[in-house]
């Protein structure tokens, strides 16, 4: 039997916190490999609860549900940020416990490494050269999102000997085929297979996607970069297999990361299964909900089932800058929406909006007037960085203009560094007053 080993790898980085991070696409490839006869491994350099990680740190600086900080040491600064005022860091795990685990697997034919933001590009590289440091001769194959928005920059920087951008089957089909190994997978993957987290020993949480795609195009945003449609999954599959994970492994958090989970009457299927199933769980929604989507019986479902974290997509409270980036979302939306949430029983403690900072041609003054929204509504604000998504509309609009060229390194464009350079954005100290306002006005709400 074939054994691949896959590998999600360290982030590299200024900053980085672990907002239930999983590599989602890594455990569908594990159960689709599973369902062709191919054995398949997991190392996840970013599991805070891996058992190797006790003797580094025996408080796993748990924060809120399941949340919580990673491990972290202080590496040197690549050339393109040396000038910029910030230590880089690798988080996850320490090179000893990644060498430890690699070598413990044995007769490898291959590994897949994954990919996330593209500015963690330098954690890809790291990984993949420790990868081949301790099976020179087995070949290292590279997908995800940063293989796919950048495959280019990724063939030339990553170190893998072959890189499959897209996203779905298509990927996996090229490299089991870079391997000789000729599958069709003539199977939909999405609605027959669950990710698999049997892979993880002690696992305190799941992430999951009910649906793929968005059918919004934001100018800032890449999922319809990477995805060509919206899909939903069976609801009736997706609350079974909630249950399973629920009853089995005993996870009481689960997170569900989809763009946009709300769109058609998917979402309150899903409801009523949780509710016919009788899943005992908190959820959350951490990834920014459509506010035009959340009438009263949606608010109410959530409520009924437990819902501790939803994030609201607020942007930006400009209508003209609402429209010109896509027209997601107006402030009557999140009246009602909130109007709507509140009225079911939630409060600031489970309610949230993303508020954008840093938009080309925003204001400070239209983050303070998005603050003003959330003190009005008593819901907590939470301020989201922009960032350049090459591929994007934004992203083609800032390369025209001439902000910065298209082979830039990726980490200039990550949030927490943009301020740095970019002078016709908001300056570091702007980001800091704006931030600070924010977490004052969360404080008050939440006392």
């Amino acid at each position: 039997m074939k054994k691949i080993l896959l590998v999600n790898p360290w982030i590299e980085d200024v900053s980085a916190y672990d907002y239930w991070l999983k590599p989602l696409g890594l455990l569908y490839i594990s159960s689709v490999l599973k369902h062709i006869g191919i054995q398949s491994i997991l190392i996840d350099c970013l599991d805070r609860y891996d058992d190797e990680l006790i003797t580094f740190s025996p408080k796993f600086g748990e924060k809120y549900y399941g949340t919580g900080k990673f491990l972290e040491s202080e590496i040197p600064k690549p050339q393109s940020i040396a000038s910029i005022p910030r230590r880089f860091k690798r988080f996850g795990f320490p090179e000893e416990v990644l060498r430890k685990k690699i070598r413990q697997v044995k007769n490898v034919d291959c590994v897949f490494v994954t990919s996330m933001m593209t500015y963690w590009h330098y954690g890809v590289h790291d990984t993949i050269r420790i990868i081949k440091d301790e099976m020179p001769s087995v070949p290292v194959i590279l997908g995800g999102v940063y293989a796919t928005l950048l495959p280019e920059h990724a063939r030339r920087y990553s170190g893998a000997d072959k890189v499959c951008p897209g996203t779905g089957t298509e990927p996996l089909k090229m490299a089991l085929g870079f391997l000789g190994i000729n599958e069709t997978l003539d199977f939909d993957w999405f609605d027959d297979l669950d990710p698999d987290y049997s892979v993880y020993k002690s696992a305190r949480y799941a992430v999951l996607i009910s649906s793929l795609g968005c059918p919004f195009k934001c100018t800032y945003c890449a999922s319809s970069l990477l995805w060509n449609s919206f899909v939903r999954r069976d609801p009736v599959k997706s609350a079974r297999f909630v249950k399973h994970l629920t009853a089995s492994k005993g996870l009481s958090d689960i997170v569900f990361f989809d763009d946009a989970i709300l769109v058609g009457s998917g979402f309150k299927r899903l409801m009523e299964e949780f509710e016919r199933l009788r899943i005992k769980a908190r959820f959350h929604l951490p990834n920014g909900v459509h506010a035009r989507f959340i009438d009263r019986e949606t608010a109410d479902l959530m409520y009924m089932n437990n819902f501790k974290t939803i994030r609201i997509g607020l942007e930006t409270s400009d209508p003209v800058m609402q429209n010109s980036t896509g027209g997601k979302v107006n402030l009557d939306d999140i009246f009602v929406a909130i109007e709507n949430l509140s009225s079911a029983g939630f409060t600031s403690r489970e309610i949230s909006a993303f508020i954008m900072v840093n938009l080309p041609g925003q204001s400070e003054e239209d983050v303070l007037a998005s603050l003003r929204i959330c003190e009005e509504l008593r819901i907590s604000p939470s301020l989201n960085e922009f960032t350049p998504i090459p591929g994007t509309v934004q992203w083609k609009e800032l390369t025209r203009g001439g902000v910065f060229d298209e082979d830039i390194d990726p980490l200039l464009l990550d949030n927490s560094i943009l301020p740095y350079w970019w002078k016709e954005g908001f300056s570091p100290d702007a980001v800091q007053r704006l931030k600070e306002k924010a977490w004052s006005l969360r404080r008050r709400l939440n006392d």
